[in-house]
C-alpha cells in the first residue's frame, strides 16, 4: 500500500466550492433528509433520495479526476462524507430493527481506528490514501444498506423481503469485513514506514 508525502495544500473557500466537493456535501444533506423521511414512514421517497445521494459517492471522485479538481480537502471531505453517511444509515437500520447493533459497532470501531491511524500518519508527515478495496467496501456497504431498507418496508412483499433481507445482511457482513481488512492494511503500511 503506497503511503505518500502530503502535498502542501492550503484549504480555501474556492476549493470547497468545486463541483466534486459540493457533491460530497450534497451526499451528506441527502442522506440526512432520507433518514428523516424513512423514520417518518415515507420509505420509498427516502430510498429514492438515498439512492441518488449514494450515486454521488461514485460521481464526485470521477468528476474530481475528470475536471482536474483533486484537492486535499476533497479527499478529506469524501472520506468524512462516506463515514458520516454510512454511520447514520446503519444507525437508522438499527433503530428500525433492520440490522443487529453489532454491525454498527464494527463499523464505528473500524472508523475510529482508521481515523487514529490517519491522524498519526499526518503527524509524522505521511498521507495514507484510500485504496481500491476500501472504495469497493464502501460501495458494497452502501448498496446492501439500500437493500435492507427496501426489505424492511411494511409494504414490501413478505417472501421477497425475507430473502432480500438475508442476502443484504450477508452482503453487509462481507462489506464490513472488507472495510476492516483495509483498516488493517492501512495500519501495517504505516507501521512499516515508521519502523
Amino acid at each position: 500500500m503506497p503511503i505518500t508525502q502530503p502535498a502542501s495544500t492550503f484549504i480555501s473557500g474556492r476549493t470547497l466550492t468545486t463541483i466534486p466537493n459540493m457533491l460530497s456535501l450534497a451526499r451528506i444533506a441527502g442522506v440526512i433528509l432520507a433518514v428523516v423521511l424513512y423514520l417518518r414512514g415515507q420509505g420509498w421517497l427516502a430510498i429514492a433520495i438515498g439512492t441518488v445521494a449514494g450515486l454521488t459517492d461514485h460521481l464526485d471522485g470521477y468528476l474530481a479526476r475528470r475536471l482536474k479538481q483533486e484537492t486535499a480537502l476533497g479527499a478529506m471531505l469524501d472520506q468524512a462524507a462516506d463515514s458520516f453517511t454510512t454511520a447514520i444509515l446503519l444507525a437508522m437500520l438499527v433503530v428500525t430493527d433492520g440490522i443487529p447493533f453489532a454491525y454498527l459497532m464494527i463499523f464505528l470501531l473500524r472508523e475510529f481506528w482508521v481515523g487514529t491511524v490517519r491522524r498519526y500518519g499526518a503527524s509524522v508527515g505521511m498521507d495514507i490514501p484510500s485504496n481500491t478495496l476500501g472504495k469497493l467496501a464502501t460501495a458494497v456497504i452502501y448498496w446492501t444498506i439500500l437493500i435492507v431498507a427496501v426489505a424492511i418496508l411494511p409494504e414490501a412483499p413478505a417472501r421477497i423481503a425475507a430473502a432480500l433481507h438475508w442476502i443484504a445482511l450477508v452482503g453487509l457482513g462481507v462489506g464490513l469485513a472488507m472495510s476492516c481488512l483495509t483498516g488493517w492494511r492501512y495500519t501495517t503500511a504505516l507501521a512499516g514506514r515508521t519502523a
